[in-house]
């Protein structure tokens, strides 16, 4: 039976993509249902489970096909080269913002040479994360997942989890699901702050014990701990994704992981050094006022 979405509130919105996603129920759609969608990156799962028809479908459409031929150009260029897509394959069907991909440390130089000879241009070059741009579509290489410039993984610990997956239909390095979903919790609760129903989509489908014995060997139990907490109160109807964590928590989080290891100790030095630059100001402004990412 198809529901109803005019009228609604937020709640029951999102108890109805819940049940598009989870069961493949074909749900009336509305601007609310579109845009809430939108924030958790899920749009275009929905809009194929209600097989939806217009512009905004084929944007959607299109979008991801830019984004399959630039995994595809990335996999080729990227051959003898030790590096894993991560944040890219997920159990919902959605178009990612940009491509990220981890990098062996001493290689992603060589890695940046092989995509500026195929037309992607620097954009920036940080640390441990290097961005370049082709065509409107960021890839961000990185040597260790970081925010700020501030580690909270190392990126051995999962390139060694590497292995074979297919991303529609293209067959590419990727990591396991298990290590999936402990880089979706620790990217959620460290570096953005933010959970998306695309997160807890990862986390719920894909959790095993494996997940929680290698959130335990990376030390990040309590915030696989918070994830599954405030995913638990989404499906009760306590609260609506996406949950942004307030600034406070998500600094002390953040601040207490670097200084919890310290083989993330020197990185804070790299955040500290940014600080008062113009792009971390405007880095800050945009983490306070957005509610997704």
């Amino acid at each position: 039976m198809r529901s109803t979405a005019s009228s609604l509130n937020d709640v029951e919105r999102f108890r109805m993509i819940l049940r598009a996603l989870i069961n493949g129920e074909r749900i009336d759609v509305d601007q609310g249902i579109i845009r809430l969608a939108g924030l958790n990156k899920v749009l275009l799962h929905v809009l194929r489970v209600v097989d939806y028809r217009g512009e905004l479908r084929w944007r959607q459409e299109d979008g991801l096909r830019r984004i399959i031929n630039v995994v595809s150009e990335i996999e080729d260029a990227l051959d003898g080269i030790e590096h894993a897509f991560i944040k890219l394959i997920k159990p919902v069907v959605y178009v990612p913002a940009d491509v990220d991909v981890l990098v062996e440390r001493d290689q992603v130089l060589l890695a940046v040479a092989k995509l500026t000879r195929l037309g992607y241009r620097l954009l920036l070059y940080e640390p441990y994360t290097i961005t370049l741009v082709k065509d409107g579509i960021n890839v961000d290489l990185y040597v260790h997942p970081s925010a700020a410039n501030l580690t909270y993984a190392r990126g051995e610990e999962f390139l060694r989890l590497r292995t074979r997956g297919e991303y529609h239909g293209i067959e590419v390095n990727t990591i396991d699901r298990h290590a999936e979903v402990a880089l979706t919790i620790l990217h959620a609760i460290y570096k953005e702050g933010i959970l998306t129903l695309n997160d807890a989509m990862t986390i719920m489908t894909w959790l095993s014990n494996d997940a929680v014995k290698l959130c335990e060997q990376l030390r990040c139990r309590n915030a696989m701990e918070l994830a599954l907490s405030v995913i638990l109160s989404s499906i009760t109807g306590s609260l609506v994704l996406p949950y942004k964590l307030s600034l406070g928590i998500w600094a002390v989080n953040l601040l207490a992981r670097v200084l919890g290891r310290r083989e993330y100790v020197p990185s804070l030095m790299q955040g500290i050094r940014r600080i008062w630059d113009s792009r971390s100001i405007t880095q800050f402004t945009n983490r306070v006022m957005r509610i997704s990412y």
